[in-house]
């Protein structure tokens, strides 16, 4: 059921050509719509202001609990931790290079909304988050004296993620006028040059010029890692762990970069692994829920679907037995992916494609999750006037100060099941509040 302001905007956008084609005729920074211009929804999303900011509450708690985990279990052994999630023992040896037991809260959750409260599909954790300028949108909307008009009656808001992504690169490095170079992997800016250049567009309306770079084009002089001669005081991290394993030299940057004392790295590689699903799928195992309070079991059970790791030495037999049985209502995930790359969504194969994946991801850090059944969202098509029904994939962000800003990507149920820039059918949108 769409909310009250959803159903204005609706039927409001049925009896007036701009405001149904507000979306199709925004005004965007050159770079952004470079980079996004084709790929918008039909109208931006809207959400009770109070029920964004608590569930991002709840994500603060649960990445609390995560990063309690190693302690819990392991002694504050990291390594020990990632074996236990399956994680590949090349990989877990990148993450836990430069970790502090700390990680800043710097995060993204992937969510449905299941009509009555969101659900967390998988948590972002570390500064290679995508979506961070899509504040552009919001501003662009409001631009149009149609929506406009439509904003201030209905009081609507935005929180714009970019101030606080400035904030945070400035706190980092302890100066206000901090050199930050964003740092893809070897060969790594092409691929999505785009984004990068769209997030610099923004990032120096808040007075931060960002460079450009790739690990391999650093050094280090006077304590200061360098990007082509220039000093920096904060590199903004956007190459992972896996573009590591297999190149020698960018490994021996990192460690450059980890232990120069005058720059810092915004965030560290530690961060993945409570990215890991694998992480979630401990939120649902019967020995870590023993150690959890009241308060613990009830923010996990409110957020966190039914997740477990399917090569859990324990009970393995059962829990493949159980997931089998199930293939409808669960979905199969690497720990460790982006994209929605290697997801297996049991209602859309056979029985038989189901247990042959279940079976070839007996090892590692592969995860099966109950499926969350999403609330369409009811989108007016501007050129056919027609309702169209979309799913929509909440982009929403967090940070120590709480709820930081959000998008949506959405495709329509006939286009697939995995909503993701990788699926040519994807739109994309931005998220207002409303009182």
């Amino acid at each position: 059921m769409p909310n009250v302001v959803t159903k204005q905007y609706l039927a409001e956008s049925a009896n007036s050509r701009p405001l149904r084609h507000a979306a199709r005729e925004l005004r965007l920074p050159e770079t952004y719509a470079a980079s996004y211009g084709n790929l918008q929804l039909d109208r931006p999303l809207f959400v009770p202001e109070a029920e964004i900011t608590a569930f991002a509450a709840d994500l603060a708690a649960v990445f609390d609990i995560l990063v309690s985990l190693p302690g819990r279990l392991f002694d504050g052994d990291l390594r020990r931790y990632c074996a236990a999630l399956g994680m590949d023992d090349r990989l877990a040896a990148l993450m836990c290079r430069g970790a502090t037991g700390a990680p800043p809260l710097y995060a993204r959750a992937d969510a449905y909304h299941d009509g009555t409260s969101f659900k967390l599909l998988e948590l972002n954790v570390g500064s290679e988050l995508g979506g961070l300028d899509t504040a552009q949108l919001n501003r662009a909307f409001l631009a149009r004296p149609e929506f406009a008009d439509f904003a201030q009656r209905h009081e609507l808001g935005h929180v714009d993620t970019i101030p606080r992504v400035a904030a945070a690169l400035r706190q980092a490095a302890l100066v206000d006028e901090p050199v930050v170079a964003l740092i893809e992997s070897t060969d790594g800016l092409a691929a999505h040059e785009h984004v990068f250049l769209a997030l610099r567009e923004a990032l120096r309306d808040q007075g931060i010029d960002l460079l450009l770079g790739e690990i391999h084009e650093l050094d280090e002089q006077n304590g200061k890692i360098t990007l082509r001669g220039t000093p920096l005081d904060v590199v903004l991290r956007y190459f992972v762990a896996g573009e590591l394993v297999d190149d020698p030299t960018a490994q021996q940057k990192l460690d450059l970069l980890i232990e120069a004392p005058e720059t810092v790295l915004f965030t560290p590689l530690e961060g993945g692994v409570y990215a890991s699903k694998g992480s979630l799928a401990m939120l649902h195992d019967p020995a870590v829920r023993a150690t959890f309070s009241a308060e613990e079991h009830a923010v996990v059970d409110r957020v966190v679907p039914w997740t477990r790791l399917l090569g859990a030495e324990d009970g393995q037999d059962a829990l493949f037995r159980h997931c089998r049985d199930e293939r409808r209502n669960l979905v199969l995930k690497p720990g460790v992916g982006y994209g929605g790359v290697g997801t297996v969504v049991g209602h859309a194969v056979t029985d038989e494609e189901w247990e042959r994946a279940l079976a070839e991801r007996r090892t590692g850090d592969h995860v099966v999750q109950r499926r969350v059944r999403p609330r369409t969202e009811p989108v007016l098509n501007a050129e056919t006037n027609a309702i169209e029904e979309w799913v929509a994939n909440w982009g929403i962000f967090v940070d120590s100060a709480g709820y930081a800003g959000g998008f949506v990507r959405a495709l329509k149920p006939a286009d697939g099941s995995v909503v993701s820039y990788s699926n040519s059918g994807t739109r994309g949108t931005c998220v207002f509040t409303t009182s």
